[in-house]
């Protein structure tokens, strides 16, 4: 006899408190939302173009641990290259720009409020907050001479610039001042979409870090489009198609996720995708028929032989 669970848990409503270290975000709690929109992906607003070839990287035989950051022609600061990827203290990314920005950074966080654009991150988390946009970080946050530095790629996105890093001359470069924020959450995430996934990871992974729960999300926003899936055109049809997800059947897909998983529902929304294509989830190995692409937490990820 099929039984479901109907578990009802509060929603927590969190003030960002910096002092504290935390990062909130509401959850979604809607039960009856669905909407029958087919997902689209959106390309990202701002560009971080790379230029030249990968080599010389930063090494230590290079030592080269910092880039010079030019905006319209102008030095106007410096990066720490961190992992191959040039960060900025976000104060100092707003100083040289001549941005007006309210900051407030305590080594573990920094918030960031201008003009149509609220920016949160902390140094244990690896993703950003902006305009109720979540961004994945893949190196995370770090710390630059004690502040906190987040990836240009990411900085330039959230204000809708364009920056090329050319790692040839080994500079980068920003082509303008113009801000241009980055559309807000409410506008970019479809709500059925963002409930029905945050349900299904945390059903599946309540327990595992947030690379797991993002790559749990990912299979399925891989299965939109995919010929394979035909007739599954939003989350909905891609958690509740037949025979796919036994947490449909256990009845675990109707509990309230956490915050973390409305938040890794969100970042897999955004396109991170962090199973090399992933269409399948397991605890064990699927058998044959079936290729291990990805091994994120105690999850495997596979893709079915064509």
């Amino acid at each position: 006899m099929k039984s479901r669970w109907f578990v009802k848990i509060a929603a927590i409503v969190c003030a960002v408190c910096l002092a504290l270290g935390v990062m909130s975000q509401t959850v979604f709690t809607r039960a009856d939302a669905i909407d029958e929109t087919a997902y689209v992906a959106e390309q990202p607003e701002a560009t971080f173009v790379v230029l030249g070839e990968a080599s010389p990287a930063p090494t230590a035989a290079d030592n080269r641990m910092s880039v010079p950051l030019y905006v319209m022609g102008e030095q106007a600061g410096v990066c720490a290259v961190i992992d191959g990827e040039p960060y900025m203290g976000v104060a100092d990314f707003c100083q040289a720009l001549g941005l007006d920005a309210q900051i407030v950074d305590n080594g573990m966080g920094v918030s960031l409020a201008m003009d149509k654009l609220m920016l949160l991150a902390q140094t244990d988390q690896n993703y950003l907050m902006c305009n109720g946009r979540y961004l994945y970080l893949e190196h995370g946050v770090r710390l630059v001479d004690g502040a906190v530095a987040l990836p240009m790629e990411q900085l330039v996105r959230c204000m809708g610039l364009t920056a090329y890093w050319d790692r040839a001359k080994w500079t980068i470069d920003l082509d303008s001042v113009d801000v241009d924020p980055i559309a807000e959450g409410t506008a970019y995430y479809n709500e059925a979409d963002v409930y029905w996934l945050s349900r299904l990871i945390f059903a599946m992974a309540a327990d595992e870090p947030m690379d797991a729960k993002i790559a749990v999300g990912d299979v399925c926003v891989n299965r939109l489009g995919d010929e394979r899936f035909a007739g599954q055109s939003n989350i909905y049809e891609v958690v509740f198609a037949k025979n796919q997800f036994e947490v449909v059947t256990t009845g675990m897909i109707y509990v309230e996720p956490d915050e973390a998983s409305v938040i890794a529902a969100k970042l897999a929304l955004e396109g991170y995708d962090l199973t090399n294509g992933a269409a399948y989830v397991a605890q064990n190995d699927m058998g044959a028929g079936f290729e291990q692409v990805a091994s994120v937490g105690d999850l495997q990820f596979y893709s079915a032989d064509a």
